[in-house]
């Protein structure tokens, strides 16, 4: 005795699901040889399972971690009460709403410093037929679906102005040297496959030459178990990073920085077990024994932006490089302190 099940979706025609968009299709089942059935049940889950593995310095010992989240969970019955079906084809509809602000479809197993990560966001359709008699196992079968990332703006769709400066310690010298980074994110809300646009300065108010400025694109994860504090895991983007020359003492150098977003590349929100975010690294490379000064810059990325929230304005430059008004004192970090901390307020 058999059934046989097949799940046929009317997909969008990239293939991917938004939030808040309709999952719909056919169901259509044949049976070899009559059979009672109980109910018939169509269902949309989403989950997602998180589980990280600590390596012990003891030989052969191992701490795990798990976090589990459920993010749609709806079950129709299309067909309920004691009938017996004929041998045949048989086609039933579904319709679903998926919730809106939902995390996409995701999948991650690698290491990450010393823990094993394995994380997994999926959606599917399922199909439940249940038969009559104790020993009569019901019949499942189901169907994964693809959503994409929608991101609601956390950041700024203006631009926005970012500062970092750092006080170098110098030996025999009563001057004040500092590096300056200065840089004006134009849009911090990207499509994917879209364009980062940023300019940047860089203030050489010292009196040794840097060495270079490397800027690049950073993949930044943060998994969080229950009963573990987060664990993040760091990652360049490839093909998403470049390097300039030297900066000599007392010059100032303008960069316009242009990355391109690699189409795959996308923000993870909406879910507390896993979020993936990215941030545009600005180094100035100082030679030793000094500390690179480093300004971070934060970016969303999404498949679909929801334009319509409004984002708090931008700050003003001085606001930016943490100063209240033009006239007030300068405060510093020195390289021991705040030497490669961002500043925005």
């Amino acid at each position: 005795m058999g059934i046989f099940c097949q799940i046929n979706l009317n997909k969008p025609p990239d293939g991917a699901f938004y939030s808040g968009e309709v999952v719909s299709g056919m169901m259509k089942y044949a049976l070899d040889e009559p059979m009672e059935i109980d109910k018939i049940t169509v269902s949309l889950k989403g989950t997602g399972h998180l589980r990280l593995t600590e390596k012990s310095n003891q030989k052969n010992r191992r701490h795990t971690y798990v976090n589990n989240e459920v993010y749609v969970d709806v079950d129709e019955v299309i067909q309920e009460g004691k009938y017996k079906v004929l041998p045949g084809s048989y086609e039933l509809n579904f319709n679903f709403r998926l919730p809106n602000n939902l995390p996409p479809t995701f999948e991650f197993h690698k290491y990450v410093s010393r823990y094993s990560v394995n994380c997994k966001i999926k959606y599917y359709v399922r199909i439940k037929i249940d038969r009559p008699g104790w020993f009569a196992f019901a019949k499942h079968f189901r169907k994964e679906i693809t959503v994409a990332s929608t991101i609601t703006p956390k950041l700024s769709i203006e631009p926005v102005m970012y500062g970092q400066r750092s006080q170098l310690l110098q030996l025999f010298s009563s001057k004040t040297s500092t590096v300056v980074m200065k840089a004006n994110i134009l849009n911090s809300v990207i499509t994917n496959g879209g364009k980062i646009k940023i300019q940047s300065e860089i203030q050489n108010d010292t009196n040794i030459i840097i060495k270079g400025v490397e800027i690049k694109l950073v993949e930044m994860h943060t998994f969080k178990a229950k009963g573990h504090t987060e664990v993040k895991g760091y990652e360049d983007v490839p093909n998403c990073d470049s390097k300039t020359g030297s900066i000599q003492s007392g010059a100032t150098q303008d960069m316009p920085i242009d990355i391109i977003v690699p189409s795959d590349k996308v923000s993870l929100d909406n879910s507390k077990i896993v979020s993936r975010d990215y941030i545009v690294r600005i180094t100035a490379i100082l030679p030793m024994p000094h500390r690179n000064v480093v300004l971070d810059i934060p970016v969303q990325i999404g498949d679909n932006v929801q334009r319509e929230e409004i984002c708090d304005p931008p700050p003003t430059y001085w606001e930016a490089m943490g100063e209240a008004e033009k006239g007030d004192d300068i405060a510093s970090d020195d390289e021991t302190g705040g030497g490669e901390k961002g500043e925005k307020s």
